[in-house]
């Protein structure tokens, strides 16, 4: 394992140890349940052996005998070994941990390496550690005897997307019989981030195999002396880096450099985020007997939009990216070149509780579209009023890409018999490629095996149900 690829835990940060010390938690515990809850469990031990060791130590003096007075010699040693355990037990405990992936994503497997270390006047039986992950429980069970540091890993299978947190750890520790025990806790504190999977489908499915920061397309530089197209007012929003400060010397006024908008080289990323845009329709249920374990409809709209944004920053375009939640009109990310970590953190965290529809979020998004740019559309299912919205912007001449699950029957023209059959074609979906849009559908169950999606040719017509 490369040690420049180990991305280590603690509650502070990602480069300290997380010390779980006995004294000092106690002392933060402003309640005091914890040290009264440690003092009972104490006592309850010692009333145990103790009237074990009374009844025991009865009968001797009644019947006599070797046996009795064996078993209550076995009972001198053992209040003797728990007297010491509780005496000179461990103290500064320390448990550190490390992943073996900095930056992991959606369905990674990764390795916790986890070391203890604690001081201790007596050699130790057996310990238990156990991390208490948002996603589960993993305990391990020690034998330190003399042993003053210890090491082992773990794994954590599959990991979802999202920020994972160390909900808390627990040590404990006892005698040979657990008769005797001692612990140590610690709260919440280690923390690590996910990232989404990129799903590479569509215009992107070219770019699966290159690596993060390649740049594929050699003709498409990053000069801004090229890319300068106009200047213009400065806007909130605008990146510092397209700020042209000579002009805005020359003028007083911040001034912004817009870069050349070419057909093709421009793209507008629209992720829906809303829970209703993602709720399955009632005919796309499968029976029971017939569901799989497929990703869910958000999670694999949110690689979607990772791997159409990692393919823009390896191809050098134009890019914008819009989704409900942030400032009402702005992008989230507008720019050239490589992908802030922001946005891939925000695409981490993202959630479908946005409270605007996608129609809602397109009107924003559109404010600075031209005709010949693409708007890359990511969505749940299709919706009349957002394909209507999006059957504008194509007669406007503006390229339209739609990432979807599931399609839904388009409304019925004025004066359609009620009783005509459905067909594939009287759909919304199929309505928005008669008019030139290109539809990959998300949900189609090739792209958990590895495929990369399917695209829906339109047919260069109107649509007869707009």
């Amino acid at each position: 394992m490369a040690k420049g690829r180990v991305a280590q835990l603690s509650s502070s940060s990602l480069m300290k140890p997380n010390p779980l010390d006995r004294k000092e938690h106690n002392s933060l515990n402003t309640t005091g349940s914890l040290p009264v809850r440690r003092a009972r469990n104490i006592a309850g031990e010692w009333i145990r052996i103790l009237s074990v060791a009374a009844v025991i130590g009865a009968l001797y003096a009644w019947r006599g005998g070797e046996t009795l007075l064996f078993l209550l010699t076995a009972s001198g040693v053992l209040m003797l070994g728990g007297l010491l355990l509780q005496l000179l037990g461990p103290r500064k405990v320390t448990v550190t941990r490390s992943l073996s992936a900095v930056h992991p994503t959606a369905g990674d497997t990764l390795t916790v390496d986890v070391k203890v270390t604690f001081r201790t006047r007596i050699p130790l039986p057996w310990m238990v550690i156990a991390d208490q992950w948002s996603g589960g429980t993993h305990q391990q069970l020690l034998f330190p005897g003399f042993r003053r540091s210890l090491a082992y890993t773990y794994s954590l299978h599959e990991v979802q997307r999202g920020v994972h947190r160390l909900h808390g750890c627990s040590v404990s520790w006892g005698d040979l019989l657990g008769l005797f025990t001692g612990g140590c806790q610690s709260g919440s504190g280690d923390s690590f981030k996910v990232r989404p999977r990129p799903l590479y489908i569509g215009r992107a499915a070219q770019y699966s195999s290159a690596k993060p920061g390649d740049t594929v397309s050699s003709s498409r530089t990053r000069n801004y002396s090229a890319e300068a197209g106009e200047i213009r007012d400065y806007a909130p929003g605008d990146p510092l880096s397209r700020i042209h400060w000579k002009n805005s010397a020359r003028k007083g006024t911040l001034q912004s450099r817009v870069p050349e908008r070419e057909e093709g080289r421009m793209s507008c990323i629209v992720l829906a985020n809303s829970s209703g845009e993602y709720e399955i329709p009632c005919g796309a249920l499968t029976p029971r007997g017939q569901r799989g374990d497929p990703p869910a409809p958000f999670e694999q709209a949110v690689s979607a939009a990772m791997g159409l944004l990692l393919a823009a920053e390896r191809t050098g375009s134009y890019v914008q990216f819009f989704s409900a939640g942030w400032p009402e009109g702005m992008a989230r990310h507008e720019g050239l070149g490589q992908i802030p970590s922001r946005i891939q953190d925000m695409l981490t965290e993202i959630a479908p509780d946005g409270g605007r529809s996608l129609s809602a979020l397109l009107e924003d998004a559109s404010r600075g579209w031209i005709p010949g740019m693409t708007a890359v559309v990511i969505t749940g299912r299709l919706e009349e009023e957002s394909a209507r919205t999006l059957a504008r912007f194509l007669v406007q001449g503006v390229k339209v890409e739609l990432y979807y699950v599931w399609d839904q029957p388009a409304p019925r023209p004025a004066g359609g018999s009620v009783n005509s059959q459905w067909s594939p074609a009287a759909t919304i979906g199929a309505s928005l490629t008669r008019l030139g849009a290109c539809l990959y559908c998300l949900g189609d169950s090739s792209l958990s095996k590895g495929n990369k999606g399917v695209e829906v040719h339109g047919f260069q017509e109107r649509s007869t149900l707009w």
